[in-house]
């Protein structure tokens, strides 16, 4: 198990992520991208200039002893809708190549569920004709279990989230397919994070490493489909165990990677704050790391 974080806040670009996590003695970051145009096959191809910047970027990658872990894809995509489809492929597809380049292993990615069981189908379509393309790059595709940026603030009447049925028949239909694992989100869903994991600790090659605060009386009070009643927190500063989840993964032998999420709305986005941020991150896991 690594300790990684996810460096896109601080906004200094990934060698500035390079440069933080050196200083830090963490071995690892994730680093996010908005949607992005990557239509056509010169919209999906590196340029030149590109090319030479990974790579530069992969070289201080190696110097620094940081390993750029996973790549997030910050875009929902909709299975059945023809246009989703063609924004996610050739995006995936890009940071794909981004990705080989950086020598990183993983590109996750969300999923809007659909209003039936065919999203499902249309998906496993979908990913039949991403696989090959990632698999020729090394590049394993990841499912994000956490909640997308956009949909954090709205109640659940506008929009559904994953239950874990959704996560076993993506896993079945779509060999190749892993997941990066959000214990906040299975708090605020009502599901055990700990029970759920002998299940799915085979497909799970990353976790993300947000707390949950729960406001039970807006909670009592208005109940699931009210007004917003949760958020993300730093660990520490909400309800998941972390030392009886740390626990359960060493026991499963998990070798991936264990990542502090910077989405607390507390924190502010100066430097300071979020060094901060980070370090009590550090200081709340790594030692639960040990042994």
């Amino acid at each position: 198990m690594k300790l990684c974080f996810d460096a896109t806040r601080f906004g200094a670009g990934l060698e500035g992520a390079i440069d933080i996590a050196s200083q830090k003695g963490i071995p690892c970051v994730e680093y996010s991208f908005e949607p992005f145009p990557a239509g056509g096959k010169t919209g999906r191809d590196l340029k030149s200039k590109e090319r030479k910047y990974l790579e530069s970027v992969a070289a201080l990658s190696q110097e620094k002893g940081v390993e750029i872990a996973c790549l997030n894809l910050l875009y929902s995509h909709s299975p059945g809708d023809k246009n989703s489809k063609k924004k996610f492929l050739g995006m995936m597809e890009k940071l794909s190549k981004v990705a080989a380049v950086l020598k990183c292993k993983f590109v996750s990615f969300y999923l809007e569920p659909g209003a039936d069981e065919g999203w499902k189908a249309a998906f496993e379509e979908d990913f039949a004709e991403l696989l090959p393309i990632m698999q020729e790059l090394d590049v394993v595709p990841l499912l994000k279990l956490s909640t997308p940026s956009s949909t954090r603030r709205l109640s659940l009447k506008k929009w559904r989230a994953m239950e874990p049925q959704d996560w076993r028949d993506l896993l079945s239909g779509c060999s190749g397919l892993s997941l990066s694992f959000s214990p906040a989100d299975c708090v605020w869903l009502g599901i055990d994070y700990l029970q759920i994991l002998s299940g799915f600790n085979a497909a799970i090659e990353h976790v993300e490493a947000n707390d949950v605060e729960i406001n039970r009386q807006m909670l009592k009070d208005s109940g699931m489909f009210g007004p917003l009643w949760w958020r993300y927190r730093i660990p520490g500063k909400g309800v998941v165990d972390w030392s009886q989840l740390i626990e359960l993964l060493k026991l499963y032998e998990y070798k991936g990677t264990f990542s502090i999420q910077l989405d607390d709305e507390f924190v502010a986005g100066d430097l300071t704050s979020l060094e901060g941020a980070l370090d009590d991150g550090v200081k709340k896991l790594a030692p639960l790391f040990k042994g």
